[in-house]
């Protein structure tokens, strides 16, 4: 098995185990918004199975970071466009998200936007930790 292809199984499978927990969440707080006020065997089956893809699809993605010909936009694009993909489907599949142009517009504003937010974040703190670590070593930072 190839390097890139052993990682993301083992990422997605390590986050795959806490799917189960994620939907148990997602139930909780469907719940205390009176969404769901009953859960069918089927929706429950239903849900872990697809929370599980999902976190596993998630938790492998990172591994397009690894891939050495892709630019960092390129791996960052192709990360977030699975990464959308994987929550909105599962979203519309279970019902969690109305299947109507409104809920979909403020998930993709919330998702895109949430998403950037991130990044910026972590690429503002490995940028300040590679300058730090030019200086000290006596480059240019």
């Amino acid at each position: 098995m190839k390097p890139l292809t052993k990682t993301f199984f083992r990422n997605g499978l390590i986050a795959a185990g806490g799917g189960p927990v994620v939907l148990a969440l997602i139930y909780y707080f469907l719940g205390r918004s009176g969404v769901i006020t009953d859960l069918a065997v089927e929706e429950v089956v239903r849900g872990i199975l697809t929370v599980t893809l999902l976190a596993f699809i998630a938790g492998g993605t990172p591994v397009v970071y690894r891939v050495e010909w892709l630019s960092l936009m390129a791996a960052t694009l192709i990360h977030a466009l699975v990464l959308y993909a994987d929550y909105i489907l599962i979203y519309l599949f279970n019902g969690w998200l109305k299947y109507s142009a409104t809920p979909v517009l403020v998930f993709t504003t919330l998702f895109f936007g949430g998403y950037a937010v991130i990044w910026l974040f972590i690429y503002r703190g490995v940028k300040a930790n590679v300058e730090r670590i030019n200086r000290e070593m006596g480059g240019k930072g």
